[in-house]
């Protein structure tokens, strides 16, 4: 493995040349997509770049039978089927959000280029919070609800999480990591996505505020206190006492390392 000194937080080659894997035949770029950590938009530069998705996706996710392929369920042999059938396809971009596949086995394949993009994460679970909030995909009145509703993104280590594959284990995590050829960090610009041959810009952002169709549907359903919040672009903030960032000391020793 050698690293590649680029304009970008962390760029990890896995025991060849990147600029050679891009200019061969079949690549995959294989997208693990965190939660409000700018994942929409790198979903949409890849579109804008005439990525091929898979036929049927959701935000890049494959879909099949009218559901999210678990990619993050298979194993070793399943997994290298998939990517067979995304070369098969001629796919060469896919997002995985819902949980960590496994990395050893994609880093393995020299077809795939695994990415990913962090963004600080105690501001990403704040804007996760508000923007479940507003959209009404939570029923959780107060952070301590939304942080014990069950869902991996709306719970405490959720970076850990992911790359330890389910498990609150930092050291499994930054190894898992370590296996990634673009690590971005999204406070630092999106530069590396030049390294991919996306050279053309995507205006596209996901914010919680600023989105008529939200400020529509709060009206129609008679949301006035949330939607007038909405219109003053009210962000909630986790309480001192829950002590959020003693509830996600991996994360931010992972995110900060990454930084470093």
């Amino acid at each position: 493995m050698t690293v590649v000194h680029v304009p970008f937080p962390l760029g990890i080659v896995k025991g060849v040349n990147l600029e050679h894997r891009l200019m061969a035949g079949y690549r995959l770029v294989w997208f693990q997509h965190l939660h409000k950590a700018a994942g929409t938009y790198v979903i949409r530069r890849a579109m804008a770049n005439q990525e091929t998705f898979w036929p049927n996706h959701e935000n890049g996710n494959p879909v099949q039978s009218g559901s999210v392929i678990p990619l993050w369920e298979k194993g070793p042999e399943e997994l290298t089927a998939f990517i067979d059938e995304c070369e098969n396809k001629g796919v060469t971009f896919v997002a995985c959000e819902w949980g960590g596949s496994d990395f050893e086995t994609l880093a393995n394949d020299e077809r795939v280029i695994l990415l990913t993009c962090l963004r600080h994460p105690i501001k990403r679970l704040i804007s996760n919070y508000n923007y479940d909030h507003y959209w009404m995909w939570t029923k959780a009145t107060s952070y301590a609800e939304y942080l014990n509703e069950g869902h991996l993104h709306s719970s405490s280590e959720y970076y850990t999480k992911i790359f330890a594959r389910g498990e609150n284990d930092l050291q499994k995590a930054k190894s898992n990591l370590e296996l990634f050829d673009h690590v971005i960090i999204a406070e630092d610009g999106m530069s590396a996505l030049d390294e991919l041959g996306w050279s053309k810009e995507s205006d596209t952002t996901h914010p919680t505020f600023g989105d008529k169709k939200r400020a529509a549907i709060l009206f129609g359903k008679l949301r006035w206190s949330r939607l007038l919040n909405y219109l003053r672009k009210v962000k909630y903030q986790p309480p001192s006492e829950l002590n959020i960032e003693d509830k996600n000391q991996n994360d931010l020793s992972l995110y900060n390392s990454l930084r470093g």
